[in-house]
């Protein structure tokens, strides 16, 4: 017997995956629980980019308000060399045709967090901390999650949406197959304006010298500077003023922007699929079912499309009894994150030349130059989801 009444889903994480997951579920009028190991939701900045595809679902949950209060508005990105010529601009209005938010919003996602998780709980929903999955049962009437504590929660569904750790993908014996990508990637935290040194700077800019490349984004409180480390170089050298600027000294005045530097971290990136995103009674979405590198910031926003359609499909589930939507659903997500996400991510690590070549050649068309920003605000991406929610057309229950 579980330790608390059975509820309609559970939701194992509190990111953003799992709450926008979980948000969905209860403005549809199901009882909800999320489980999370943590003693708090994590707050610790990571993905930051949100691109219009995924503000328009946002915008369904009320949420997007108070991020564009908060975050950075972003209306092109531009490729542009050391001395401030601009080698291609892509203004984001092309998307007004497809997109209801036309830009793309640099954000927390700690933050999204907090938004998400004090709605969840406002409007009724049970978030509890210190649960950290051990085993995950489930039968043809429903799911039981047991958690390290020994307390038992039971469900018609659950969904792992708790990260690249997985414990409800390994209580399940869910495999994955996965590449590192070579070296890492580093950050540096300016605080100070880069526009002064490259007027008309967009919000998003690619740096190019040659082969050589860096990103600068701006984001509420600095601007990120982020560079790829080659395989080789060790993540203590490459925090060093030194490497930095043997690194950068030909794209950036780094040893200036080096006083105003308040924070620098390096992390790998790895490309991993699921070998399934789950079925019957529990389902795997976000960081749990893919994971790519970071170059385009598109993997925090698969998982939220993961969330919407899981959430929406697990509706339909929970009013027929059956779990034929989520099963269509789940698969589809998981096909999206292979054939589309993964390929797409990989494409984008291309950062010669060659590439920004193309990429101006096309921004002279402004037909073509709105294809190419679709895809990149990942509106290929959608499928799984209800052409009614990818419309803004849906009711909080």
């Amino acid at each position: 017997m579980s330790d608390c009444a059975a509820q309609d889903t559970i939701v194992v994480g509190a990111g953003p995956v799992g709450l926008t997951l979980a948000l969905v579920l209860l403005r549809a009028g199901h009882s909800v629980t999320v489980l999370e190991k943590r003693d708090s939701v994590n707050l610790q900045s990571k993905a930051s980019t949100f691109h219009a595809s995924t503000l328009d679902l946002l915008e369904t949950l009320d949420v997007l308000g108070p991020m564009r209060a908060k975050g950075v508005q972003v209306d092109h990105v531009q490729y542009r060399a050391p001395d401030g010529e601009v080698l291609a601009q892509l203004d984001f209005d092309l998307l007004k045709d497809v997109a209801r938010n036309p830009f793309r919003l640099h954000y927390e996602q700690g933050d999204l967090t907090t938004v998400l998780a004090d709605l969840f709980v406002r409007e009724g929903g049970v978030l509890t901390f210190g649960q950290g999955v051990q085993t995950v049962r489930q039968d043809a009437d429903g799911v039981t999650v047991t958690c390290d504590d020994g307390s038992e929660h039971a469900a018609s569904f659950a969904f792992g949406c708790d990260g690249a750790a997985s414990a409800v993908r390994e209580a399940l014996r869910i495999g994955y197959v996965e590449k590192p990508y070579p070296g890492m990637v580093l950050r540096l935290y300016a605080n100070r304006d880069m526009r002064v040194q490259f007027p008309d700077l967009g919000g998003i800019s690619y740096l190019h010298a040659g082969d050589d490349t860096c990103s600068l984004l701006e984001m509420p409180d600095c601007w990120r500077v982020v560079v790829r480390v080659p395989a080789g170089v060790s993540a203590a050298e490459a925090v060093m003023d030194e490497w930095i600027t043997e690194r950068l000294e030909n794209l950036l005045p780094i040893k200036d922007i080096l006083r105003d530097v308040t924070g620098r971290d390096v992390y790998s990136a790895r490309r991993r699929g699921a070998l399934s995103a789950g079925g019957a009674r529990v389902f795997l979405a976000g960081d749990a079912l893919h994971l790519t590198n970071t170059k385009g910031g598109m993997n925090l926003n698969a998982g939220l499309h993961d969330a919407f359609a899981l959430g929406h499909a697990a509706t339909t589930a929970l009013r027929s009894g059956g779990s034929a939507s989520l099963e269509r659903a789940a698969t589809e997500r998981a096909r999206v994150a292979r054939d589309v996400l993964i390929p797409r991510t990989d494409e984008n690590i291309g950062t010669g030349m060659d590439r920004v070549k193309r990429i101006a050649t096309l921004s002279q068309s402004p037909d073509k130059a709105a294809v190419f920003l679709a895809k990149q605000a990942m509106f290929d991406m959608l499928d799984g989801i209800p052409a009614a929610v990818i419309r803004g057309e849906v009711s909080h229950g």
